[in-house]
């Protein structure tokens, strides 16, 4: 069912309860070719580690990114901003747009196994138990309507490590992002 508001705009209603239907504005990025994906995964033995490193761009085009660290078994996630980790061109990770009809690049540079030592303090850290669940942990939140995202510092890079406490240990870290031009 569609209707009209006063500026002569379509409004979609649900045609049973009448409710107004929409998208959430994250979705709303995607279908504009403005949302990206991203994801590592190894399996470590125990306190073997992967980690990804995220560089952005010195503009006022920001990143909403959702970060999770999933592992199988028992395992610690870790987020550093302003890592002194380097960006290795050989271990790029490309971002995948959502809408694969979309031409758009994101605009964040990303590598896993970044170069050099971690010398600061992580900002979060996070354990990771082996339940039920498959030890997910969403570093920032959960998904959905609910979800809770990191808007990312410009010019600036990021660490997120996954430590197994296990062997055998299958881990990924997932990125998930939009990408919006702050006004």
């Amino acid at each position: 069912m569609r209707a009209e508001d006063d500026t002569g705009l379509a409004i979609r209603l649900d045609k049973t309860t009448r409710a107004l239907s929409t998208i959430d504005y994250a979705h709303h990025e995607a279908h504009e070719g403005d949302g990206y994906f991203a994801i590592y995964s190894a399996v470590k033995n125990d306190t073997a580690t992967i980690e990804v490193y995220v560089l952005t761009p010195n503009t006022t085009k920001w990143a909403h990114m959702l970060i999770a660290v999933e592992c199988s078994l028992a395992g610690t996630a870790q987020l550093w901003e302003g890592t002194t980790k380097t960006y290795v061109s050989g271990n790029q990770i490309v971002p995948f747009d959502r809408n694969r009809n979309s031409a758009k690049t994101s605009g964040l540079t990303i590598c896993h196994t970044p170069d050099g030592s971690e010398t600061g303090t992580a900002s979060m850290t996070q354990y990771v138990g082996a339940t039920a669940s498959g030890g997910r942990v969403a570093v920032g939140g959960a998904t959905g309507s609910e979800r809770e995202e990191f808007i990312l510092k410009q010019n600036t890079a990021y660490l997120i490590r996954g430590t197994s406490r296990a062997d055998g240990n299958a881990i990924s870290i997932a990125l998930s992002w939009y990408e919006h031009t702050n006004l």
